[in-house]
Order: C-alpha cells, then sequence, then structure tokens
C-alpha cells in the first residue's frame, strides 16, 4: 500500500533517506522534498486560494433557478475533467514531481472542491444548513468576530471564548476586511477553508509518499471531503492532512535515527495547537495518538527506549499547549478565577454516536475504497509497515474513543467519538488507493507485457471512482441544501427562493434589530437581548442573555442560574419590582426583550434545559411575563408581526 520500501536498518520504525530512496518523511536523495516545501508549497497554497475565491465570484454571476439539478450536472461533468486531470498527473512520476505539476494540483483540488459546493449554493448567500440548527451557532461565532478584535464569547458579554474561536476569529476578521456580512461571508469562508484542506493535505502527502500517489491520495482526500465534513470546514482543516501529520510523527518519534526530526517533532507541535485553536476534540484525539506514538513499545527492545521517545513526544505535546493558549489564555484565566462549571459540551448522544463506524462496509464506491485500505493496512502491517503501523493505530485510536463512550456514560458524559467517524473514513480511503496503486505496480511485475494496459485501466478506475465518489457526496436533494435556500436572510427576511413569509417567526429579524437599535440608542454590541431568533443575532452584533441551547453555551455564563433568573423576572409584583430585579441580576441584564405573545395579554419567550441522555438531548419551557409588567414610562413597547419588542429606556 505504500510507496516507502522496507530498509535494511536495524529498528523497524526508522525512515532515512539514504537507505529509503523514495521515503519522503525527511527528506529525498533527489531534494524535491526540501525544494518543493522551501518554496513550491506556499506558493501552491495561494494559488489554491485564488482559484477558489475566482471560482466563487464567476459562479455567484450565474442565475440557476433552484430546485434544479442543472448545477449538479455541471459540477459533475466538469469535475470528472478535473480529476482526469489530476489522474493524468499522477499516472507518471516524473510529471507528477514536476514543478509545474506540483504548482497546478492544489488549484485543481481547489477547483473540484468549489464546483461542487459553489454549484449547488449558487443560488444562495447562505453555505450549506443555511442558518439551522448548529449553523446558527457557528453563523453568530463568526459574526461577532466580525464585530470585534478580542476573543469575546459568541454570545455572552462580557465573557471570554470557550468554543475555539481560532477559525471563527479569522473569517470574522476576514469578513470585515472584505465589508461583507458575516452570515453572508460564512459561505465564502466555509468552501475557502474545504480548498485549503485539500491543499494541505497534498502538502503533508508529499512529504510522505511519492508525488504521484500524493497527487491520487490528496484527490481521494478532497472529494471524501465533500461528502464527510463539509458541513464542518474547520474540522476537516485538521482531519485532511492528519493522516499523513500521523505518520510524520510517528517515525519522528520513534526512529533512532532520523533527518530533520527535530523540524518534524516542531512541525507537528504546531498543527496540534492550530487543531486546539479551532476543534479541542480533534486536538485531544491527536495528542493522545502521539503519546501512544511514544509509549508502544517495539518487540525485543528493552523498556529504557522509550525514554527518548516519551521526551520527543512531550515536545510536541508542550510546543501544542503553549501556541493554544494563545486562543485558550483569557478563557483558563477567568476560569482560574472564578471556577469552572460543568460544561454541557459533551452531553449529546445521537445515534451515530451510540453505535460504530464501520465506513468499509457501506455499498458504495467510499465503502469499497475503505475495505481494500482496511486490506491494505492489515497486510502491510509487515511488509509496508512504515505507513500501515500508524494507519493503523490512528483507526484504532477513533475505535477506541467509541469504546470510551460507555463509561464516560457513567458520569454523565460522551467521547463525541461520532465527530471522529471522518478519520475513520478518511485514512481507509488513503490506504485503499495506496492499495490500488501497490496492487496496479505488482500486476505490472508479474505481467509485463500488459503494463500499458494495466497502467491505462488503473487510470480509468481512478477516474471513475473518484468522480463517483464526488458525486455521491452531496446532492440538491440534501436538507442542508434546501434549508441554505428556504432559510430567511437576516438583511431582508425573505429566503435565497421565495419571497418574505410573515408567518415565520425568523423572517422578521432586520425590523426586529431596526426596533431595538431605535429605541435603545446603544450600539448593538453594548446591548444584551433575551429571545429572538438567530437572525436577529448575527445582523448586528448583540448580545443575548442567554444561548439557545446550553451544549453551545459558555460554562462560566452559568446557564441554569440564568434560566432561573428569567424565571425570577417573570415573576415580579410590577414594573418596579421588575427594574430592581434586572438592577440585582449577577450578569449583564436585558435592556430589550424580543417576546411572542400569549394568551390574555402576556409575553412569552422559551428557555431551554439539558434533558442528556434522552434524545434530543433539550427540552423547552415556556416562560410568560405579564403584560402589566411593563406598562411603565422605563420601558418601550412595539408589536412587530408576531413579536412584541420591549425596550429599555
Amino acid at each position: 500500500m505504500s510507496s516507502v520500501r522496507a530498509g535494511p536498518t536495524r529498528e523497524e520504525h526508522e525512515i532515512d533517506a539514504t537507505t529509503q530512496p523514495e521515503a519522503q518523511i525527511a527528506t529525498d536523495s533527489r531534494e524535491t522534498t526540501t525544494r518543493y516545501s522551501a518554496w513550491i508549497a506556499p506558493i501552491a497554497g495561494v494559488g489554491s486560494v485564488l482559484v477558489c475565491l475566482v471560482l466563487q465570484a464567476a459562479i455567484s454571476r450565474l442565475r440557476v433557478p433552484f430546485p434544479t439539478y442543472a448545477g449538479t450536472a455541471v459540477a459533475a461533468t466538469v469535475g470528472a475533467v478535473v480529476v482526469g486531470v489530476l489522474v493524468w498527473i499522477a499516472a507518471r512520476e516524473s510529471r507528477a514531481r514536476s514543478a509545474v505539476a506540483t504548482l497546478a494540483v492544489p488549484g485543481l483540488l481547489a477547483a473540484l472542491v468549489t464546483l461542487w459546493l459553489g454549484m449547488l449554493l449558487q443560488g444562495t448567500r447562505y453555505y450549506l444548513g443555511g442558518i439551522s440548527i448548529d449553523q446558527s451557532f457557528r453563523t453568530q461565532a463568526l459574526a461577532r468576530y466580525a464585530a470585534t478584535w478580542s476573543l469575546a464569547d459568541m454570545n455572552y458579554l462580557g465573557l471570554p471564548s470557550y468554543y475555539p474561536a481560532g477559525w471563527f476569529w479569522l473569517g470574522g476578521r476576514a469578513a470585515d476586511l472584505a465589508g461583507v456580512p458575516a452570515w453572508e461571508f460564512y459561505k465564502i469562508w466555509a468552501i475557502l477553508t474545504l480548498a485549503v484542506a485539500a491543499w494541505a493535505a497534498f502538502a503533508a502527502w508529499r512529504l510522505v509518499v511519492t508525488p504521484g500517489r500524493a497527487v491520487l491520495v490528496a484527490t481521494a482526500t478532497a472529494v471524501v471531503g465533500l461528502g464527510v465534513s463539509s458541513a464542518e470546514p474547520y474540522a476537516w482543516l485538521l482531519v485532511a492532512p492528519m493522516p499523513p501529520i500521523a505518520v510524520i510523527v510517528w517515525h519522528a518519534i520513534r526512529a533512532d535515527e532520523t533527518r530533520l526530526r527535530g523540524l518534524a517533532l516542531a512541525a507537528t507541535g504546531v498543527y496540534l495547537g492550530v487543531a486546539a485553536m479551532t476543534y479541542s476534540l480533534h486536538a485531544g484525539f491527536f495528542g493522545v495518538y502521539v503519546v501512544l506514538a511514544a509509549l508502544i513499545p517495539t518487540r525485543g527492545r528493552p523498556g529504557r527506549h522509550l525514554v527518548p521517545r516519551i521526551t520527543r513526544a512531550a515536545v510536541v505535546v508542550v510546543i501544542g499547549l503553549v501556541l493554544a493558549l494563545v486562543v485558550w489564555a483569557p478563557f483558563v484565566v477567568a476560569a482560574l478565577a472564578g471556577g469552572v462549571p460543568r460544561s454541557d459540551a459533551q452531553r449529546y448522544l445521537p445515534y451515530d454516536g451510540a453505535v460504530w463506524t464501520f465506513p468499509m462496509l457501506q455499498p458504495s464506491s467510499i465503502g469499497a475504497m475503505c475495505l481494500v485500505g482496511l486490506i491494505g493496512i492489515v497486510l502491510g502491517w509487515t511488509v509496508h509497515e512504515r505507513l500501515a503501523r500508524p494507519l493503523a493505530v490512528l483507526v484504532l485510536l477513533v475505535y477506541a474513543w467509541f469504546a470510551l463512550t460507555l463509561p464516560a456514560l457513567l458520569v454523565g458524559q460522551t467521547t463525541l467519538a461520532f465527530r471522529l467517524s471522518p478519520v475513520v473514513e478518511l485514512v481507509l480511503v488513503c490506504a485503499g488507493v495506496l492499495t490500488a496503486v501497490e496492487a496496479v505496480l505488482f500486476a505490472r511485475t508479474r505481467w509485463p507485457a500488459l503494463g500499458g494496459r494495466l497502467l491505462a485501466l488503473g487510470g480509468l478506475l481512478a477516474v471513475v471512482v473518484l468522480a463517483a465518489c464526488a458525486q455521491g457526496a452531496l446532492s440538491a436533494d440534501d436538507d442542508t441544501v434546501k434549508e441554505a435556500y428556504s432559510d430567511p436572510y437576516p438583511s431582508t427576511g425573505a429566503p435565497a427562493v421565495g419571497a418574505f413569509d410573515p408567518s415565520r417567526s425568523d423572517s422578521w429579524a432586520p425590523q426586529l434589530v431596526g426596533a431595538v437599535q431605535q429605541g435603545s440608542g446603544r450600539p448593538a454590541s453594548d446591548l444584551v437581548v433575551l429571545g429572538g431568533p438567530t437572525q436577529f443575532y448575527v445582523d448586528a452584533p448583540f448580545h443575548g442573555f442567554q444561548q439557545s441551547t446550553p451544549h453551545y453555551a459558555n460554562p462560566l455564563a452559568h446557564y441554569e442560574q440564568r434560566n432561573d433568573a428569567v424565571r425570577q423576572w417573570s415573576r415580579a409584583s410590577d414594573p418596579s419590582d421588575l427594574l430592581r430585579r434586572l438592577d440585582a441580576s449577577p450578569w449583564p441584564a436585558p435592556r430589550a426583550f424580543l417576546f411572542s405573545r400569549g394568551p390574555g395579554g402576556s409575553l412569552t419567550t422559551n428557555i431551554v434545559h439539558d434533558v442528556f441522555p434522552q434524545y434530543p438531548n433539550v427540552s423547552s419551557e415556556t416562560v410568560s411575563f405579564p403584560g402589566r409588567l411593563f406598562d411603565s414610562p422605563a420601558f418601550e413597547r412595539r408589536d412587530i408581526g408576531p413579536w412584541t419588542v420591549v425596550v429599555r429606556r
């Protein structure tokens, strides 16, 4: 399954290019890896960004009605051509190794990703999922950092960020620089992230296998990402290069002698730190992998050989922890000062998290590739151990994460193992590609007279399988695509398809924003609001008194105590009593309320409770405020559609 040949070294995990001429983990005998890393990789990365942005701009000018399969037809045809070009480049190592090809491949990968997502979403300014469910807090986070440079919480006033802010902060700052509303920029930023992830995967694999194989594996990575992780582009940015980085750090930690060990350890530490800034689950997972790389013993060697390995692993972890503080330091300081209540972030167990993932059994082209990859890893354990073993450990660690769900449940938590399922699928697909390449090379050696025809057959199969995988990744019929077209825009209240619908409460966000800003006379960034749709909080940088669900909430916010406070306010005897209670709040109290209208002139708002391990894991409670509590000159009241806006003067 690997281009890394078995060598005569004493340590089974050692990589040295002087004895491994095609291994490129440390260096290449032809010095192509050094040259690639030094100047081609950054230029290629910039090129992929430009290709993605230009394509997005061009696609946005199209006017294709929705619902339609026209966009799918364009993406399928042009995407197959792009895949064909990538396979043609990979078919000959001398061609794949050239500077022109190395510069072109990331651009082609970016085009492949952008074509599929761009064509499916060409008629909407939203990304997949619109602004529904998880996309609500993601969009709110990006909007927060478009309004401020500080690492503030996405929702609560005066609190540091708890959700890793790296990707959202960069996106928010870019949105502000571009002058594009954050909710609209999310689509641009997400597609760009998936394109950059494909480049990162190619760059990392280019250091591990031969250039031709790196092209094929990176293409497979881009295709897999469209299906398994397009909803979380910031997660895929970490997952896409994870398999080759796992191989690199495995050998950097375990080899007795290897070139550029320090650079490999430092680079992996940077990767771990970026992961901690972006997605803490993936950072913790990969940190455990690094520790395992040091602790798994080598058969026949004394225990003392683990000491230098542990030291090397510690270097990686320390670098990662130091970099993590760039984002996490404000929260850590606040938590140490006030104590950390329980977080509900891991109290979520959908069906995908309760059962183990077995992508190799899927009746699909991806499933077939995963099955081939599994066979390749098992058969390559001793023959191609330099790739098979670190990849096997990565897969087994994911299954260990699933197994840990059971003891986690006993203490009222989960491991969120389903979020790591893309790692299993990606590793097996990559292994499947490398195994298929080895099979073709073996057949050419076994039957030399058929060499050319076998190579042509292998290339044809590669194009067909990869193009089929891309076609099966996303569809215009997917709910996430439909939501992108049906959710109302924060700026107009109308969706991408159709007109303003007054029966939808979330269609009234523009009017709600105008009423609150006019009534309060304060900047939105200084104002705390209770209630309202997500669109309200992304159109202007208001702070919510309460997050939409406890599982997205900052633990420093004391979610249930805030719920209790809302109940207490509703029980006030008169407007003066309500004002006293608001002023006595230990947290910044709302100065604006977005209520629904209830029976008997009451005004209602919903509060949410964690009910884990039930599924869904939340329940809603309606809290009713007597309308008379706001009959005071201290409040300004206005009815807008199904909402009643109350602003404290």
